[in-house]
Parts: C-alpha cells; structure tokens; sequence
C-alpha cells in the first residue's frame, strides 16, 4: 500500500514539475520518507528531475512551442557557467538572508508577470545581454537553488518577452541540462540509487507527459493564474520558515 502511494506521488510530482513547478519537492519528500542518506537522496533526485524535465523539453519542443532555439542554446551554456561559479558561494550567504531574497525575487516575478500586457520585443536584446541573464539565472541556482523554476521563468519572461508557456519550456530545458550535469557528478560518486530512480521515473513521466500537454492545452493566459498560484504557495512556505506563526 505505502509503495503504491509512493507511486501516485510520483505521478503527481510529475505532473505539477512538468504544468509549473514542485515536482522536485515532492520527489525528495518521497526519497526523504524513505530514509535515503541525504548525498544519496539528492543524487536520485537531480537523475529524477532530469527525466522530468528531458520529457516536458521533448513534448514542448515536438509541439513547437520553442519556436526559436538559439536563445535556449544561449542561456542553457551560460547558465552552467553561472551555476558553476555560484557553487562556490553557498556557504557564503546564511539561510535566512538567502530565504528573503528568494522571497523578494518571488514577489518582483510574479508582480512582472501578472501585470501589464505581454511585450512583443525582448526588453534585453542581443545574444550578449541573454548570456548575462543566463549567467544570472545559473549563478542563483548555483548559490541557493531554492524556487528555481519560479524564478528562471520570472526572469525569462520579463527580460526575454516569451510567453508564459515559452518560458516555461526554455526553463525546463535549462533546468534539464543543470540537473543532468549535477547527476553526472553525483553518479561518479557512487551517490545514485539508480533502482529506486527507475521506480519512480515511470509515473514520472507519465505524469510528466499529462502535465505538458495540459500545459500546451491550457496557454499561455491561463498559465499566469498556475504560475501566480503556484508563486503564492511557495511565498507561504518561505515566509512560514522565516516568521514565527
């Protein structure tokens, strides 16, 4: 019974990651109940988000969402960079300063997002200015992590002018090749349970696949609400660990 649970949680995890965000939460929940080392558990996640991702980066890019490619190629090889260099600085930055930032970044995409009409030219032009949001993007990861998904398409938004549903497929393409590099490491380090990630990569994708699809099927307007929806369930859980209820 406790394995079939596992399993829709799974689906489940697939599905909201692959629509929005939160799937890699929901994984490392399931890996947590389980009482996997903590190295182990992160290995198995970073293999498990990067199918999530390959499968919603595959139906996005089969559906012609991501209609032009040389952005994505832009941020994805400028946001390992960043990534690479903001490694260097986690321990840097205490966790609850890191928290106020994210929240505030949170607060700034979803007021960008939700406000105003959509612009039609990139407020950023050039490939010069996307390699710098893709740095900025794959430095914040790198250095905290926390929401990256939220923030990757706030920021994809407002600076590149794509869609809400473009810029959902271009972070998850992003977000992808960083975990895929991040298992890479992790698995020379003997610290994958590849069994357990298999498991869980079938609902995964299941869940993965729907959550694409309703994605595509809803658009780009509707997915405001999920984004809004979604940025506001996340503030409350920051908010819930900084401030004493």
């Amino acid at each position: 019974m406790k394995e079939i649970a596992f399993l829709l949680l799974a689906l489940f995890g697939g599905f909201v990651g692959s629509l929005m965000s939160g799937g890699s939460l929901i994984t490392l929940f399931i890996l947590t109940l389980l009482e996997m080392p903590t190295k182990m558990a992160v290995g198995t996640l970073k293999m498990v988000i990067a199918i999530l991702t390959l499968v919603s980066s595959i139906i996005y890019l089969k559906n012609g969402i991501l209609k032009n490619m040389r952005p994505v190629y832009i941020l994805t090889f400028s946001s390992i960079l960043g990534s690479y260099l903001g490694s260097f600085f986690l321990l840097a930055i205490p966790e609850k300063p890191a928290k106020i930032v994210v929240a505030g970044f949170l607060l700034i995409g979803a007021y960008f997002t939700l406000s105003g009409e959509e612009e039609k030219d990139p407020r950023l032009k050039g490939n010069l200015w996307q390699a710098v949001v893709g740095l900025t993007i794959g430095f914040y990861i790198g250095v905290l992590g926390i929401a990256s998904t939220l923030i990757l398409i706030s920021a994809i938004h407002l600076f590149l002018s794509l869609d809400m549903l473009e810029a959902n497929a271009v972070a998850k393409g992003i977000i992808f090749v960083n975990n895929f590099i991040a298992f890479l490491n992790y698995a020379s380090q003997d610290s994958v349970n590849y069994s357990l990630g298999i498991l869980l990569a079938f609902p995964i994708i299941i869940g993965s696949w729907v959550g694409a699809k309703t994605a595509i099927k809803i658009g780009p307007k509707k997915l405001k609400v999920v984004f809004f929806i979604t940025v506001l369930l996340t503030l409350f859980k920051v908010l819930q660990e900084l401030l004493p209820f």
